[in-house]
């Protein structure tokens, strides 16, 4: 649980940093996921059930909570995928294990922040402002951990957002059809 916090504390205050961290780190794909993105990942999800419950949405705020948690867990594999495709195509390697890690701690304050949503209004402002940040952390990450060329990395970071949008927009459109 150390661990966690301190990745999550330097994703958040020292972003640049932590990124070069964590492209010297080995990555294996079930400690990663088991350790980091399916706790943090919960947090919107839980705070989303929890202001659901308490307008007495009782089965919509379970079934909304479970779907868009797996969905949200798939969506970053999604991600990586599809940066690892596109990587090459802006002058760095096809690196499933860096895509992995991209797709995996960039989204870190949009996670922390979006267990904020339990707060009506105010709750969702926080939440825009961590995925915000989110972008700005994965714009830093995309050099080190990607090697794309720097005069490259906006490029590639804008593409990238544009497919975290789309696999986004897809998760919350598959979220309301199943519930």
């Amino acid at each position: 649980m150390n661990e966690l916090i301190a990745r999550v504390r330097g994703m958040i205050l020292a972003p640049a940093q932590e990124w070069r961290t964590i492209q010297r780190e080995p990555v294996e794909f079930v400690p990663l996921f088991t350790r980091y993105v399916m706790i943090l990942a919960a947090l919107p999800a839980i705070a989303g059930m929890l202001l659901l419950m308490f307008f007495g949405l009782f089965f919509t705020a379970i079934a909304s909570a479970i779907v868009g948690y797996i969905l949200s867990l798939v969506g970053v594999i999604v991600t990586a995928k599809i940066v690892e495709i596109l990587a090459p195509k802006f002058g760095g390697p096809a690196d499933a294990d860096a895509a992995l890690k991209l797709a995996a701690f960039a989204p870190t304050a949009a996670w922390v922040a979006g267990a904020a949503i339990i707060i009506p209004i105010l709750g969702g402002l926080v939440a825009l402002v961590g995925a915000i940040y989110a972008l700005y952390t994965l714009y830093l990450g995309v050099p080190i951990v990607m090697r794309v060329p720097q005069e490259k990395a906006l490029t590639f970071t804008l593409a990238v957002i544009a497919v975290a949008i789309v696999v986004n927009l897809a998760v919350r459109l598959l979220t309301g059809i199943f519930i």
